[in-house]
């Protein structure tokens, strides 16, 4: 990898492709070369960017350079540093002899290998867990390409959870069936802008983080796969450095007369011991949450990045009920971002038990206004409030004003009172949910957006008050009328209860409407009802 051009770039410029060593794609990053990696699947993105950037991170930080080099040579003499005892550049190569290093591959001590077993695709390598072949074909990719091997290889031992009796998960996260997510604020979309950000705000906060976090501030093992692995004996995670780039699978690469493989063998412990951790191994891109005094790795769940996740991840001014925020490191402002341009990137993929729950990335746009509410200062308070109780309205919307609503229309609409359920059933009350739980997506990619109407105005409570009310009023109360008509088009509809069901269901919605907000517009001087659009369309709203 050092030597041979085995990785693709897209080049910014023109947007071809071109074959690049490592240190020549370091070099094109720093240079802003690089617009992407078109051979990269979705899911091995995050892993592919945090391995660059801990390599350049564990590269510069033994040279002692502040700098980032912009050419390939002086990429190639740092990072020929971090494996001084190898003038065959082993760690660097896919394929090595089993008793020596290779490139996220541990020696095999001895070099047996006939307890492993053989993988004969990229794709069988790879960590993701299907059901079923239909959305990517486990065994579709060539065997024959090292590029490829190399991404699934970063993938596996990177970002993969437990699977299974000798099968051990990665250390940066909170169990064998969690995940590993990443947050990040940068420029844009390009990946070199990201890389040149991250890598600089790493170097940065290494001896900081080192010292809070236990780790050796020089000397600390980097390369994990350096050391022999039998599969019997853990490392002590005070042995490494805060930049580790670990492995947790015992895998080796193979040239066959076919092409490549790979042969995996099952291990007696983990790579790394660190179970008493729960992930808090002070990781760029994971925040870390204290439920009790427990701190733990955060843990996407199948929901993905929703606004209520995002404003839980990005305003942790605010404290839940005995949970506090620690902001991911990269997810914090560095004194060099630039005022403008920048955008939050989410990225995870979602584990279950024995199963794959979907990747899941989002990308905010943060304008001047949204970063005042970003990190734990008293400064940031007012607008992570202001966000928080949003997120509380939008609560009260669906579960008080849409749900009763859209109950109506599930159980044919009993002649009672706001909100009351004269005839429910489980399974009227599974519909109703399900379908006023469609608000939520309504809600969600505008949420940001709408959010910034009101710390426009922020420190002027009477105005923020009107801004929300009118988020409420003109947005939220038309996407109700669509999950209300949603539900109209699911429910059985019997012709003698068509119209009772119709006026009954928009009546409740009124009248929960007023019972849970009419107070509120009424101290504002607004009407619960929003003026008719006028010619130019400036009004979205309409009467209930």
């Amino acid at each position: 990898m050092l030597t041979d051009a085995v990785l693709t770039g897209r080049q910014a410029a023109d947007l071809t492709k071109v074959r690049l060593t490592l240190p020549e794609l370091l070099a094109g990053l720093v240079r802003q070369d690089i617009a992407d990696y078109p051979r990269l699947r979705p899911h091995q993105r995050h892993v592919w960017h945090a391995l660059l950037v801990q390599l350049a991170g564990l590269a510069l930080a033994k040279a002692g350079d502040t700098a980032l080099p912009d050419d390939a040579a002086r990429w190639r003499i740092v990072l020929r540093d971090l494996t001084p005892d190898h003038a065959d550049d082993a760690p660097w190569r896919l394929v090595t002899p089993p008793e020596q290093s290779a490139f996220l591959q541990a020696p095999v001590p001895g070099g047996d290998l006939s307890a492993f077993r053989p993988v004969e695709t990229p794709g069988g390598l790879d960590m993701l867990i299907m059901s079923k072949n239909h959305d990517l074909k486990a065994s579709a990719m060539p065997a024959d390409d090292p590029e490829l091997w190399l991404y699934a290889l970063v993938s596996l031992q990177t970002q993969e959870g437990f699977l299974g009796a000798g099968n051990f998960g990665i250390s940066r996260m909170n169990g064998g069936f969690a995940s590993r997510p990443a947050l990040s604020v940068g420029p844009g979309d390009s990946v070199s802008a990201r890389f040149r950000r991250d890598l600089r705000l790493a170097l940065d906060l290494h001896d900081r983080w080192s010292e809070e976090y236990g780790y050796r501030s020089q000397g600390g093992l980097g390369l994990v796969w350096l050391e022999p692995w039998d599969g019997m004996r853990s490392l002590d995670i005070a042995r490494l450095d805060l930049f580790y780039i670990e492995i947790c699978r015992r895998i080796r690469l193979v040239r066959t007369d076919t092409g490549l493989r790979a042969l995996a063998a099952g291990s007696k412990v983990p790579r790394i011991e660190s179970k008493a951790l729960n992930g808090v191994t002070g990781d760029l891109w994971t925040s870390v949450v204290d439920e009790k005094g427990k701190r733990k790795a955060f843990t996407l769940d199948a929901r993905g990045w929703s606004y209520q996740q995002m404003v839980r991840l990005l305003f942790p001014a605010v404290r839940r009920a005995s949970e506090e925020i620690t902001p991911a490191p990269m997810q914090s402002e560095a004194p060099f971002d630039e005022t403008t341009g920048l955008s939050v990137l989410a990225r995870a993929v979602v584990r279950g038990q024995g199963k794959t729950e979907g990747y899941h990335e989002r990308r905010i746009p943060v304008s001047r206004t949204l970063r005042l509410g970003f990190g734990k200062t008293a400064a940031s308070e007012p607008a992570a409030q202001a966000a928080h109780e949003r997120v509380r309205d939008a609560g009260t919307f669906q579960s008080k004003v849409v749900f009763p609503a859209v109950l109506a229309v599930f159980t044919a609409a009993p002649r009672t009172g706001a909100g009351e359920r004269a005839r429910d059933d489980d399974t009227a009350k599974s519909r109703a949910g399900a379908v006023a739980a469609r608000l939520d997506a309504l809600i969600d990619p505008l949420f940001f957006e709408d959010l910034e109407t009101e710390l426009a105005v922020l420190g002027d409570r009477p105005a923020m008050e009107r801004a929300r009310l009118r988020w409420l009023r003109d947005r939220l109360l038309p996407f109700a009328r669509t999950v209300l008509d949603e539900a109209f088009a699911a429910a059985p509809d019997a012709a003698a209860r068509h119209w009772r069901v119709r006026v009954r269901a928009r009546d409740l919605l009124a009248m929960c409407f007023r019972k849970q907000f009419g107070a509120r517009f009424e101290a504002a001087g607004m009407p619960l009802t929003a003026p008719e659009t006028d010619q130019d369309g400036e009004h979205p709203g309409r009467t209930v």
